[in-house]
């Protein structure tokens, strides 16, 4: 933790190599648009700025890794929002143009800081356990249903979209409560308004066997 990078996170130097941490994909006015939002830790972003985009799965045979062009960077103040020239470190800023190349969260440096590592993943102290398969009530809205779940998948740190073998679709949340925002997003948000339909909830059971002095605890 002593090289140029992170040397300027910790000084949160604006003059620094950009280090920028995209936490969260917020959808846009535009259909099927959304803002990267995230934080600044050093340097600084700028309208037309080519970044680096490392993906949280990131390879050094350039999978997952991207250099754009920041198209648009946008402050919010309470429900409004501002675009602004650039955004200095130490503040939070939501990206427009880079949205097709960061699936959950990203980091973002400077186009030719080759040697930059990305920030890890945030963890989270719950995990999504609780599923739910979900159809549509209409079948020709299948094409709907499958592209809602992209973005829900997107738009939520938390939730994992999957499809079985036998082709069900599921959404795993960490709770009822998220579940049931997430399947009102994904209807009302996501699809339009298309119908669907939502099957039993499964949590999965693991049973565990210990042996010795621990299966007394």
């Amino acid at each position: 933790m002593d090289d140029a990078y992170a040397t300027a996170i910790r000084n949160c130097d604006p003059d620094g190599p950009l280090m920028l941490y995209v936490s969260k994909m917020i959808p846009a006015s535009d259909k099927g648009r959304f803002f990267a939002f995230g934080r600044v830790f050093a340097g600084r972003v700028s309208i037309g700025l080519k970044v680096r985009i490392m993906g949280p799965n990131l390879s050094w045979e350039r999978e997952n890794l991207y250099v754009k062009s920041v198209q648009r960077t946008v402050i919010w103040m309470g429900k409004r929002q501002e675009t602004v020239e650039d955004v200095p470190c130490g503040n939070t800023v939501a990206l427009v143009g880079l949205d097709q190349y960061i699936t959950k969260n990203a980091t973002l440096t400077n186009e030719k800081e080759v040697d930059a590592h990305p920030i890890r993943a945030m963890k989270f102290s719950v995990s999504p356990v609780v599923r739910v398969a979900v159809q549509c009530k209409v079948a020709s809205d299948l094409p709907k249903l499958v592209e809602g779940l992209k973005r829900l998948a997107k738009s939520d740190p938390m939730v994992v979209c999957s499809i079985e073998e036998s082709g069900e679709h599921i959404i795993a949340g960490a709770g009822e409560l998220h579940l049931e925002i997430c399947l009102k997003d994904l209807q009302d948000d996501f699809m339009g308004g298309a119908e669907i339909i939502n099957q039993i909830q499964l949590c999965p059971f693991v049973r565990l066997f210990l042996r010795g002095p621990l299966a007394l605890l």
